[in-house]
């Protein structure tokens, strides 16, 4: 699905007030506002020997490395057993909390389940061992619940530590369809395409383009793979985004952040999976630069979270021997690419968590994911520094070192210096797929025109939107008044599929005799498929934080 939007040049205004299309300086930086203000990158580094906890080290003894630059440590706990043992009493600490020596450290811990590609029967029985933890979790903890079943985040809990509340919105999820069954059959089914496809002369099957071109050297996918590769793309970065959401929507927590993420099995690399092989294999175009997890690592580790990943999937391998593969050959094959595709599945889970510096919960260690997490997020240090801010997109790699040798550190490897525009086209984008409430919800009035025609399935909206400027800054300048808003628009249909989210700017001019209560009128169009969408409309207006926003349903 794509979204284009085309807006007229001129729209009149009560009081001589008119808004148009405007076009920053590539240069302007305005402030982000309060929507997601970090200055501090905290890091927390578990330091082990042998495997043991390491205590009783000072910030002297740790080296903080930002693109092999060292970096000065700014604030430094030590937490021991869920207990601070020494406290930094500096007043301009932010998002890193100053802690006496002995104040207990809660952990938050954000339980995202993916429905989408979750079996439902091992989902079901690894939720049940979830609940049946509960009561491993401190006084201080606190757990959320939200669900993902490829079309919106369900928030099956907030914040809460009540074991009775937790316990019935585990029961709720294990009562949510999941559609993994689904996920196999798809791939079932292009399995059995694949070994029609590869008969041979001699009656062999299971030959794909992507497995013979071992034999030159390389792996590429023909056409029929690459249209499948696409498929799971799509479905791939619908989860990626929709845990993407989920960290945005509860980004706040005080103390220790963790997001205990249920996978259902989501492939590093889609083209070798598609492929059935561990090796490298080329997509060509948008396959080759996908990195579906990249906006969820730098979500976690900008906003403070460490993820603990867990497999919801089990066992699925073609047994050896079916009478459906014909022959030995068929078998190992079968074999031999079910194993690739657990090992690229199993990848994924292991570099979210490497990256932002938890664990990697596999097969039956699944089983026991909240007693892990809880036992490795007790002991730690607390690091952090402020970066200077650039708000450029560029992402930083970030290292932890010992002064004492022999020593190993984890902690998270990196941060994004996201720009405004950035983090306001995630905010939204969030908050659509979350469908929770921006900032100014139904500030603003939205009505639609006549659709018409724009190619295959696809429309014209015609849209009119009225501004109220007692939210808008209106700044003096020659001939009247000025001000500069951001137009952000998220759409998704039916089915789930979303929209690449563009900013369009708006300018608001005015004359001297522009009063309190007008509002100013702009009109856009809106290019989209020919079904039901839900719309989110938000405008933004930088100098004041302000946030419009309106959140509507159309039948196309």
């Amino acid at each position: 699905m794509n979204i284009n939007t085309r807006h007229t040049p001129v729209a009149l205004i009560v009081a001589g007030l008119l808004a148009v299309p405007a076009f920053a300086p590539a240069d302007q930086a305005p402030s982000f506002g309060e929507i997601v203000d970090v200055r501090v990158i905290n890091v927390e580094a578990v330091v082990t020997d042998n495997g043991q906890r390491v205590t009783d080290l000072g910030p002297e003894d740790f080296r903080l490395l930002v693109d092999g630059e060292e970096v000065p440590v700014e604030y430094f706990t030590e937490v021991r057993a869920g207990r601070a043992v020494t406290g930094d009493e500096s007043d301009e600490a932010f998002a890193l909390p100053a802690l006496e020596p002995g104040e207990a450290v809660g952990t938050r811990y954000l339980v995202f389940i993916d429905d989408y590609f979750a079996v439902p029967s091992y989902r079901n029985r690894v939720l049940g061992d979830l609940a049946e933890q509960l009561p491993l979790m401190a006084a201080d903890d606190r757990m959320a619940i939200v669900a993902f079943d490829g079309t919106e985040v369900v928030m099956l809990s907030s914040w809460t530590r009540s074991l009775a509340d937790l316990g019935a919105a585990l029961d709720r999820a294990t009562k949510r369809r999941a559609y993994g069954l689904q996920r196999l059959s798809e791939q079932r089914q292009f399995d059995s395409v694949e070994r029609f496809r590869g008969r041979g002369a001699r009656g062999t099957r299971f030959a794909s383009t992507a497995f013979a071109s071992t034999r030159r050297g390389f792996l590429t996918l023909d056409e029929i793979e690459r249209q499948r590769a696409l498929e799971v793309a799509d479905q791939v970065e619908r989860v990626a985004d929709a845990a993407t959401s989920a960290l945005r929507a509860f980004a706040r927590p005080p103390g220790r952040k963790v997001m205990l993420l249920y996978s259902g099995g989501w492939p590093s690399s889609i083209p070798s999976w598609v492929a059935g092989t561990f090796e490298p294999v080329l997509g060509e175009g948008r396959l080759d630069e996908l990195r579906p997890f990249d906006s969820l690592t730098e979500t976690a580790n900008r906003l403070g979270y460490t993820i603990y990943a867990a497999d919801l999937n089990g066992l699925d391998r073609e047994s050896f021997g079916s009478a459906e593969l014909g022959s030995l050959l068929d078998n190992a094959l079968a074999a031999d690419r079910s194993f690739s595709r657990e090992q690229l599945e199993e990848d994924t889970l292991f570099r979210l968590a490497r990256a932002t510096g938890g664990r990697a919960f596999i097969d039956g260690a699944s089983h026991t994911a909240l007693e892990r997490a809880v036992e490795d997020t007790r002991s730690y240090y607390w690091l952090g520094f402020s970066p200077a801010w650039q708000e450029n997109d560029e992402q930083h790699r970030v290292e932890v070192e010992v002064a004492r040798k022999g020593l190993k550190v984890r902690s998270r490897d990196g941060f994004a210096d996201l720009s405004r525009d950035s983090e306001l086209t995630m905010m939204v984008e969030s908050a659509q797929l979350f469908d929770l409430p921006l900032l100014g919800e139904s500030n603003l009035a939205v009505s639609f025109g006549e659709p018409t025609g724009a190619g295959f399935k696809k429309v014209l909206l015609p849209v009119r939107v009225e501004i109220p400027l007692d939210y808008v800054t209106l700044l003096a300048e020659s001939g009247g008044l000025a001000g500069e808003l951001e137009m952000r628009v998220a759409a998704i249909d039916e089915g789930g599929d979303r929209a690449d989210i563009s900013m369009v700017p708006v300018a608001i001019r005015g004359t001297e005799s522009s009063a309190s209560g007008q509002v100013a009128v702009f009109e856009t169009q809106l290019k989209l498929r020919r079904q039901p969408h839900r719309l989110l409309i938000s405008l933004y207006d930088p100098p004041s934080g302000n946030m419009l926003s309106k959140r509507v349903e159309v039948s196309l």
